[in-house]
């Protein structure tokens, strides 16, 4: 929600869970096994808690992030449960959440003295928490955890003095037959970004210069809370959760005529804010039923507010809007499985959700003669979705080290749109999938795999919405329907030694009912299906330890190439679809010196170029790849500190917006290049076990 580099302002107060299962014995990471219940693949990879020690880890997302050849994936923000899934689960279960970042502030909620150890599940089974995911790690932790927390701390300095601070304390403890945890952390930060326009006509002569300082603040703040027990004979959490931010930023715009020398046409300035609100309760039970058979209720209810305020003025003319957003989400889902060694282990389930979305707008512009109201469609919109799925899922063991996994889900839905624009549609698909995983060796696995999602829609785009600082208003579109897609992928997974390990998975993916901009008869544009596209890639992670060639060193590399293309009908030819990534990775060397108690480490993250295509423009958002370097000490007992220079060569965001003669394949008749810098910022950071 937050525009260009965005910066969060946070106060967190959590009382999470702790789980109950009893972990079994750590063992040697790269040598060790441990039996996945319901797999006869070999050993997947076990890291208990002493293969971290070096790195220092104070929770358990710092651990997973030093897992080899692991990369989080905290799944997708979207309706319902199961489509939302990602690739950790906390003693062999996923953790009812969905506000804030989802399991990955549940990770950080965990201190790094409650894990046992961690194992990747490499295919073959568990296809209820795993939901297709070819590699998830399993957080195992301590049966007889005692009181224990984390506490963190850090101050960042941004270019201009500006500075900035975020703390966090947290504690878990066992109370009667409850195991809990309580967080309370805090964020604020404030940043200033310079940018330059230049704008041209279609020729390319320069028409306007314009210098622009961008200023931003916000703060956010939650309260949370969770605790689990046992009850009916199984497994019982709740959660809940409330949260609020509130971010503002300011645009000073001076213009000039021609180039940076013209003479001066006046200022402008664009004020934005946005008011967020969230409030989350969850709760599940898991029971075994007997026989390896076990069965999981989940329920899920998640609300929210949005209020977003735009004000542009540019001399004499001026643009405001004015929306208000609320979605609601209620899921419920329930599963049964058999794990256990059976050659056969179904899984059977279903999924009811509900979601619904009110929203206003009002937009109004003045040319001189005071504020007029611009009608758009869809400004007043409320749109509300039921929809059912069954699925059936099928682990079978062909033999010793080959298995294969098959599932079908059936999806029905309603969406009914009420308002300015009124619709009514039925929905349904089919959705299989098919894996073949096959152990080549004890240190390989080569997975095969197919399967048919269906995208979920983002409600807000039923609705009219805004963007006043680059003219750009969306009407909605009540006849939206999901795109689908059919992917076909292959990966590789090798370890070896003490914490090496390779990855790499090639994919094709077909998509059908692209989302893309399109012209309405009045003259505006709404987000619709635009035609059939492809995306196709390769995804690389790799950790290897550099010793002895380098003592205690180790390069971490994660990466993701990929292209695609969509036959935009009105373009008549092929182009990029919006808002997929050619490429992003990121490398990072790091050095363990425990005798001097200390690490240093250099990070790269590369260039990210993004394309979107509206109706009459194109637009190229490229962020240059930037360095960072840190160093961590142990010296003082008990404490971790962090010194990080971030960005070293400097921020840098670049935009390019072409427009254009009535569509697309008109001709050029404006570009607008803009460049905004922010030099780098250092961060001083701390943390301590409790």
């Amino acid at each position: 929600m937050i525009p260009g580099f965005g910066v969060r302002v946070s106060l967190v107060l959590t009382l999470s869970l702790g789980c109950t299962s009893s972990p079994g014995r750590a063992q040697e990471a790269g040598t060790a096994t441990d039996r996945k219940p319901g797999s006869d693949l070999p050993d997947n990879p076990v890291y208990p808690a002493g293969f971290y020690a070096s790195f220092q880890p104070q929770t358990a997302f710092d651990m997973l992030e030093r897992t080899p050849g692991f990369t989080i994936d905290a799944g997708d923000y979207v309706r319902g449960f199961g489509g939302a899934a990602g690739n950790v689960l906390i003693n062999g279960q996923r953790p009812t959440v969905k506000a804030g970042n989802g399991i990955t502030d549940v990770l950080r909620r965990i201190p790094a003295s409650l894990v046992e150890r961690i194992v990747l599940l490499r295919g073959g089974g568990d296809v209820a928490q795993a939901a297709g995911q070819s590699l998830v790690a399993n957080v195992v932790l301590k049966a007889d955890a005692a009181g224990s927390g984390t506490l963190t701390g850090s101050t960042t300095l941004m270019p201009g003095g500006l500075f900035g601070g975020k703390g966090s304390v947290s504690y878990n403890r066992r109370i009667g037959d409850w195991q809990t945890n309580v967080e309370l952390s805090g964020e604020y930060e404030r940043e200033t970004l310079n940018s330059r326009y230049a704008i041209r006509d279609g020729a390319g002569s320069p028409i306007e210069t314009l210098l622009e300082r961008f200023a931003l603040n916000s703060p956010e703040a939650a309260i949370a809370a969770s605790a689990s027990r046992r009850l009916g004979g199984g497994d019982f959490t709740l959660n809940g959760r409330f949260g609020f931010d509130d971010y503002r930023s300011a645009q000073n715009i001076a213009r000039r005529a021609g180039t940076i020398d013209g003479p001066a046409l006046g200022s402008r300035r664009f004020d934005y804010a946005e008011q967020y609100t969230e409030a989350e309760l969850g709760a599940d039970w898991t029971r075994a039923l007997g026989q390896d058979w076990s069965t999981k209720l989940v329920a899920l209810v998640r609300r929210e507010t949005v209020a977003i305020d735009q004000d542009d003025r540019d001399g004499s003319n001026r643009s405001r809007s004015r929306q208000s957003l609320t979605p609601l989400e209620a899921v419920f889902r329930a599963t049964v499985v058999r794990g256990g060694s059976h050659v056969l282990r179904p899984e059977i389930g279903a999924e009811i959700a509900y979601n619904r979305l009110s929203s206003t707008l009002d937009y109004a512009e003045d040319t001189g003669g005071g504020l007029v109201d611009i009608p758009l469609p869809g400004t007043d919109t409320r749109a509300a979705e039921w929809r059912g799925e069954a699925f059936a899922n099928l682990t079978a063991t062909l033999r010793p080290g080959l298995v294969l996994e098959t599932g079908l889900a059936v999806e029905l839905s309603r969406i009914t749109v009420v308002g300015d624009q009124a619709n009514r549609q039925d929905l349904s698909y089919l959705k299989p999938s098919a894996a073949l995983v096959w152990n080549a060796g004890p240190k390989t696995q080569v997975r095969l795999a197919i399967r048919r999602t269906v995208d979920q829609l983002d409600f807000s785009d039923f609705a009219a919405s805004t963007n006043v600082v680059d003219d750009r208003p969306i009407s909605g579109n009540a006849a939206l329907r999901p795109t689908r897609k059919r992917r076909a992928s292959l990966r590789v997974d090798h370890r070896w030694g003490k914490g090496n390990a390779i990855a790499a998975e090639g994919f094709h993916e077909w998509r059908s009912g692209v989302l893309g901009f399109i012209a309405l008869p009045d003259g505006g544009q709404a987000l619709g299906a635009i035609g059939d596209g492809r995306v196709w890639g390769l995804s690389a992670q790799a950790t290897l330890a550099l010793a002895p060639l380098v003592p205690g060193g180790q390069v971490k590399f994660d990466g993701l190439f990929q292209r695609s293309d969509v036959l935009d009908l009105a373009l008549r030819r092929s182009r990029p679809i919006n808002g997929v990534v050619e490429s992003s990775w990121n490398a990072e060397f790091r050095q363990d010196l425990d005798r001097r108690k200390m690490s240093w480490g250099i990070r790269y993250v590369s260039t990210v170029r993004e394309d979107y295509y509206f109706v009459d423009e194109d637009s190229s958002r490229r962020e240059r790849g930037t360095w960072a370097a840190y160093l961590e000490s142990t010296a003082i007992r008990g404490v971790k500190t962090t010194l990080t220079v971030n960005a070293i060569n400097g921020l840098r965001n670049d935009r390019l917006r072409r427009f254009f003669t009535g569509d697309l394949t008109g001709p050029l008749v404006r570009s607008e290049d803009r460049v905004r810098k922010r030099a780098a910022s250092m961060t001083l950071g701390f943390s301590k076990a409790l």
